[in-house]
């Protein structure tokens, strides 16, 4: 191989170096919180899906993580839900439910249920109900249970008001 390719060659090496480079930049600033053991709040609504997600009646908020970052890339890729900083939308809110689980980062989560009777598709109409997953409680008894249940809160959760 002559100097001129060799040449060539360590400048591509460069190139993608440099490239790598930036890439790791950006991914460390738009981590915020997650670098030098920050904590923030964040949450994931999963009323509102991308193409090809299916809604729930509940958005999930998690307090005080180091994480963040990787809980709303979770949401958005993941789950096609819209994430967000801070706590969940408390309008409409019917009961929470305090998940039980204890996180690596003390973190707390809370899933919000929302009153969907009043809710319309962007366009004016009424939100079909039956097109968001279960459970879609409609009052905190029905919250209630949904933090009894097992199976979706394994660890357990309780009852919580707005």
């Amino acid at each position: 191989m002559g100097r001129p390719y060799a040449r060539a060659l360590g400048g591509l090496v460069a190139f993608a170096v440099l490239a790598s480079a930036c890439d790791v930049i950006t991914s460390v600033a738009t981590t915020g919180a997650d670098f030098g053991g920050a904590t923030a709040d964040a949450h994931c609504d999963r009323r509102i899906v991308a193409d090809g997600g299916r809604p729930s009646s509940f958005c999930q908020e998690i307090v005080g993580t180091l994480a963040a970052s990787q809980f709303s890339d979770d949401c958005r890729l993941k789950l096609l839900a819209t994430p967000g900083p801070g706590l969940c939308p408390r309008e409409q809110v019917i009961a929470g439910c305090k998940l039980l689980k204890k996180n690596d980062d003390d973190s707390l989560v809370w899933d919000w249920y929302y009153d969907l009777s009043s809710a319309d598709g962007g366009d004016g109409g009424r939100v079909d109900a039956a097109a968001f997953e279960p459970p879609t409680p409609r009052n905190a008894l029905e919250v209630s249970r949904a933090c009894a249940d097992r199976a979706r809160y394994e660890d357990g959760a309780e009852l919580v008001r707005p």
